[in-house]
């Protein structure tokens, strides 16, 4: 059964499938998101409610609520994590590849350099006083070993090629790499230029489940340090919401409710 189908199904019952769907999205986004927000110290929680998510991306506005919710609770769960990898230490160097709003450097408050190939998205983070390179990351413009800290968030499932993208931080990088990716059950390759209404660095190309992304960094320097599964949308919120869920990933996508990852994974590696 696909989504077009689906609907017509809700249709002929009167049902608005999309006011329905992101009804659901929307409050449970918020559950967990208000649940997180108090886990922050007072700072971040200021930081973060001032940060304006329709502007998550620099390159396009996201304007459905329950998204900006999902992209809140999924950047307070990346910010707790390099929080307990962060070493006690002021002067160390910072670049974020695929960076789209600087929110991680800025909480940080470190000397910080922010990566993106959209020329938008570049002009974005030059508004918010950031130093920007912009440049293809899978050929970054640094020197060996030149960067304390790597970050590189939902970037590299847009990539052909990983294990390129990977060896060139392990050259830049002196210490780690922080990254997350969509978390799957089942690795995932989506064929080339699935629609043709983006960029093509905004498609998703590799969606690794775990177990393969630990082989794939078997082919590097870098070895898994601390990792984190983020949950920005959660079926058993209700018993309704988890009939829901269940219904959706059994008829439409496992991983995903209405188009957005349930779940994500989040590691940290250590360069050997």
């Amino acid at each position: 059964m696909d989504l077009a189908f689906s609907k017509k199904i809700f249709s002929f019952f009167g049902i608005d499938t999309h006011k329905f769907l992101f009804g659901i999205f929307e409050k449970n986004a918020k559950y967990l998101l208000d649940k997180k927000m108090k886990t922050l110290l007072p700072d971040e929680q200021n930081f973060l409610l001032e940060d304006d998510e329709r502007f998550h991306y620099g390159d396009c506005e996201l304007n459905e609520i329950a998204s900006q919710y999902v992209c809140r609770s999924f950047t307070i769960d990346r910010i707790k994590f390099i929080r307990k990898c962060m070493e006690e230490n002021d002067n160390f160097s910072v670049a974020d590849l695929g960076d789209s709003n600087g929110i991680f450097i800025r909480l940080m408050g470190k000397t910080g350099i922010s990566v993106n190939i959209s020329d938008q998205t570049v002009k974005c983070l030059k508004n918010k006083k950031l130093d920007v390179v912009k440049a293809n990351i899978e050929f970054l413009p640094f020197k060996n070993n030149s960067i304390d800290l790597v970050l590189l968030f939902e970037t590299l499932e847009h990539v052909p090629n990983p294990v390129l993208l990977l060896w060139e931080i392990e050259r830049v990088s002196k210490k780690s790499l922080i990254l997350s990716i969509p978390y799957v059950k089942e690795t995932h390759i989506n064929r080339y230029n699935y629609t043709d209404n983006r960029p093509l660095y905004q498609y998703h190309i590799f969606e690794f489940n775990t177990k393969d992304f630990k082989n794939v960094i078997k082919l590097t320097k870098f070895s898994v340090g601390k990792e984190k599964i983020s949950t920005v949308l959660n079926p058993r919120v209700s018993i309704f919401h988890f009939i829901i869920f269940t219904l959706w990933d059994f008829f439409m996508e496992k991983d995903s409710f209405c188009s957005c990852f349930k779940q994500f994974y989040i590691c940290q590696l250590v360069k050997n």
